[in-house]
């Protein structure tokens, strides 16, 4: 019987994991960032896919913590976040800052506005959102710091642009890393 019940749970984990990828993918935020190109594989040195039920996981214990109700509901309406650090500084920074722009390029065609430019001699900054009926579904980021490090991140997932603000706002941010941490 143990056997039977302990089969009958693993099949529905694993429809339910096969639910939520394919519907994360068709998602009008999700962008497959592994796509970009910035990053090459022997590059990566930090590689986060949170989904489903470990975004909960980590809305939960931000809600433990006593962080602000409006970034757990924030959390707690998201698909996916996807964050990929890795290192730059075998590469020269023409090569960097192409491989940004050619990623901006196919972002800006698959229909992502881009929200923020920021170029200071090395270092860029772009953020790109994607919008559905007032509402932003999508937020993709590119950090290039000039030298050691590139940062991309996706976001997909209901995010209410006042909710948003409310929490770019704050005066003390919560620590993500710290509960980013508790999940892996």
């Amino acid at each position: 019987m143990r056997k039977v019940i302990w089969t009958f749970g693993m099949s529905l984990l694993f429809v339910a994991s096969t639910v939520t990828a394919q519907s994360v993918t068709s998602h009008p935020g999700y962008f497959p960032v592994e796509e970009l190109g910035i990053l090459q594989e022997g590059e990566i040195e930090v590689d986060v896919n949170l989904e489903g039920a470990m975004l909960q996981l980590a809305a939960g214990a931000m809600q433990e913590e006593g962080e602000d109700a409006s970034l757990v509901d924030l959390v707690s309406s998201l698909k996916r976040v996807r964050v990929q650090v890795g290192s730059i500084e075998d590469m020269d920074a023409a090569t960097v800052m192409s491989r940004i722009d050619d990623a901006a390029g196919r972002l800006t065609a698959s229909g992502w506005t881009r929200m923020v430019k920021v170029e200071e001699d090395e270092e860029q900054v772009l953020v790109f959102s994607r919008e559905d009926a007032g509402a932003i579904v999508g937020l993709t980021v590119l950090v290039n710091d000039g030298g050691d490090e590139a940062v991309v991140v996706n976001i997909a997932g209901t995010i209410d642009p006042v909710t948003l603000g409310r929490i770019m706002s704050m005066d003390d941010m919560p620590n993500l890393e710290k509960y980013m941490d508790a999940v892996e």
